[in-house]
């Protein structure tokens, strides 16, 4: 199985560890006769190229690595990704597709679609006109736009699709934009989490709050919680803690992550760990 994504080019994706999930749901299942179906099973990491044309033509080669992937992350190449697993017989598993990808046989979608997680939370609120914010990466461009399309393809009014960088400035302009904008209520941050160092996203709220943009007049949903499980419960980020403006700001953040009812992320991995299913040195916390 090939795990693909941009592991080599962005320090927040790397810090998923791909070579050791990996290796870690491959000895799980190869000891387990129920899912193994008595096959033997491994895992290559492969990168994926920060930049979309790269990580299109980096496809070609994945075919002499695995007989089955896992990804690619950037949503632009889901279709070139798509056809070429069909034309393989190979079965592609991405959470990371953007709406609904036709006559592609092999490709599948192991969660709920991001897109319809979020219409549902916005129809229930009433919340119709959205922008859309991302980081100036393809990976993060390409996100924005195959979402606010996804979104209108809903029936929702996407006015604002720009982005945003790590520059005051950049932030500044992309929120003035916001605000002339006619009646958005909801801005879709597509970047990284602050939470997990995202400084995009940092610079973003902190401007917003001195604009006045976080009293309530607007609401900020965070896209990428939307595909992991964000740990919630009972569980402190130094960031806000340690940045009294960003605290602030947060109260008008809306986190919709996928939930772990049984065991947080990092309880799990604290488990692996114990079990020495994963090295010793691994710090769950900075995973």
């Amino acid at each position: 199985v090939g795990v693909m994504g941009p592991w080599t080019c962005d320090p927040i994706l790397a810090r998923a560890l791909p070579e050791v999930a990996s290796r870690l749901a491959i000895t799980r299942l190869n000891r387990d006769p129920t899912f193994n179906q008595g096959y033997w099973w491994d895992a290559v990491v492969l990168a994926e190229a920060c930049q979309t044309p790269q990580a299109v033509t980096g496809l070609l080669n994945a075919e002499r690595y695995a007989t089955g992937l896992v990804g690619p992350l950037n949503p632009a190449t889901c279709g070139a990704a798509g056809l070429l697993a069909a034309a393989w017989n190979k079965p592609l598993v991405s959470w990371a597709c953007l709406g609904d990808v036709e006559g592609l046989e092999t490709l599948v979608t192991p969660m709920p679609e991001p897109t319809g997680v979020l219409h549902i939370v916005l129809r229930f609120f009433r919340w119709a006109h959205v922008a859309v914010l991302s980081a100036p990466q393809d990976l993060w461009r390409e996100v924005g736009q195959g979402f606010a399309q996804d979104l209108r393809a809903r029936g929702l009014p996407v006015t604002v699709v720009t982005v945003a960088g790590t520059r005051e400035e950049e932030a500044g302009e992309a929120l003035k934009r916001v605000q002339k904008a006619d009646g958005v209520r909801v801005v879709v941050m597509c970047m990284h989490s602050v939470l997990l160092g995202g400084e995009e996203q940092r610079v973003l709220l902190e401007k917003a709050e001195d604009l006045g943009m976080t009293d309530g007049t607007y609401v900020f949903i965070p896209y990428d919680a939307l595909t992991f499980p964000l740990p919630y419960h009972r569980l402190s980020y130094p960031v806000l803690a340690n940045n009294t403006k960003l605290r602030r700001a947060y109260d008008a953040v809306l986190t919709i992550t996928v939930d772990s009812p049984e065991v947080t992320f990092h309880q799990a991995l604290r488990q692996a760990k114990e079990a020495r299913e994963i090295p010793a040195h691994i710090d769950p916390t900075q995973v």
